[in-house]
């Protein structure tokens, strides 16, 4: 009897969607948007939305270069909330795109969103942390290369005045 639970986990509530990324669990209310909705209300939503993803995947960027280059106190660097908001908006491109084609309108999804929304939002972590890498690796190499160029022309100078 110890083991039943009174109360039941968020997960269990109609309409809400549990997604796990890399052992962390969110948990997503849906809603579907009002059947009398205009088209371009409908329209203006599905853009919003994938400016959401972009905004989050900024965020996931930022947040990562807290984490694991100027080493921010896990208080400081908040993955939750940009990944809270890319799942909730990808799942409402989910419910957009197919209500836009059903009211006349024209939308078409890219090629992210035909993912399930946990790939995705693993795709997304990981490609946050690898264009931090990118971006590190090549602001070093050019400073190197920089510094290599210059100390050749010097001292291409200093044999030529000789």
């Amino acid at each position: 009897m110890a083991d039943k639970q009174d109360n039941p986990l968020p997960g269990n509530y109609t309409g809400t969607v549990k997604v796990s990324v890399r052992g962390r669990d969110y948990y997503v209310h849906i809603s579907a948007p009002m059947p009398m909705m205009p088209l371009a209300d409908l329209e203006a939503g599905l853009q919003r939305n994938r400016d959401i993803i972009k905004a989050s995947q900024d965020k996931l960027r930022d947040n990562f270069i807290l984490e694991a280059f100027e080493y921010a106190p896990p208080w400081v660097v908040n993955y939750d909330a940009p990944m809270q908001d890319a799942i909730q908006a990808h799942i409402n491109i989910n419910m957009l795109v197919p209500l836009i084609n059903l009211k006349g309108g024209s939308a078409n999804f890219e090629k992210p969103e035909t993912l399930n929304v946990q790939t995705r939002m693993e795709i997304m972590r990981n490609v946050a942390e690898k264009n931090v890498f990118m971006d590190r690796m090549l602001h070093q190499n050019s400073a190197n290369a920089a510094m290599g160029i210059s100390l050749i022309l010097l001292l291409l100078m200093t044999l030529t005045l000789l």
